[in-house]
């Protein structure tokens, strides 16, 4: 009986040293390669979001697809925090730097604070293939703050190769999709 236990207990203490640690992953921003939008007619405010993701997306571990049926869902590479969070703040923040004239905000937002447009996301694909590409898909809208107003629909396909291997690489290609999507967003703001 207690050769089990020890056999047990060693098995176990080998099983914890050669598991892989967890890593978590933000979404990030370059700043050095935004630059700002020349506005035409000046807008005073813009919010960002809701952002919808699919509820393939929705959860702690990375979404890693293998190819174009097969997906993994990660246990050892982790959103730092919630992905949807994550998106909707570095989407702001890309914003804000294309758009320094203009106060940029996040829902929620107080009902004194309602912007003059607002960017609402629905996902439908954002994940990649580790040392290939990483993805971007789905609908962005402009909405005038005050009605909900539909100004504009428009559709989103973008794709961007992973600057290095492993989840790192993929993680910076995510975030250079948001910085595109930033860009698209941008220059129809300034056609206003």
């Amino acid at each position: 009986m207690f050769n089990r236990i020890s056999v047990f207990l060693c098995l176990a203490f080998l099983s914890a040293c050669s598991s892989t640690p967890t890593q978590y992953h933000t979404l990030s921003m370059n700043v050095a390669s935004a630059a700002a939008v020349v506005m035409t007619n000046p807008i005073n405010s813009v919010g960002v979001g809701p952002i919808t993701l699919p509820t393939l997306l929705d959860r702690e571990g990375m979404v890693i697809r293998k190819d174009a049926t097969t997906l993994e869902v990660s246990d050892t590479h982790l959103w730092g925090g919630q992905l949807e969070d994550e998106f909707l703040r570095t989407l702001a923040q890309h914003l804000q730097v294309r758009l320094p004239a203009t106060r940029v905000q996040t829902v929620p937002w107080e009902l004194s604070q309602t912007p003059q447009y607002q960017v609402v996301v629905k996902l439908d694909q954002f994940d990649g293939i580790l040392g290939g590409k990483a993805w971007l898909r789905g609908v962005w809208q402009l909405q005038a703050g005050g009605d909900g107003e539909i100004l504009a629909t428009e559709s989103v396909v973008l794709t961007r190769q992973t600057p290095q291997a492993g989840v790192t690489g993929l993680v910076k290609a995510q975030s250079g999709l948001l910085a595109d999507l930033a860009n698209q967003i941008a220059q129809d703001l300034a056609a206003r």
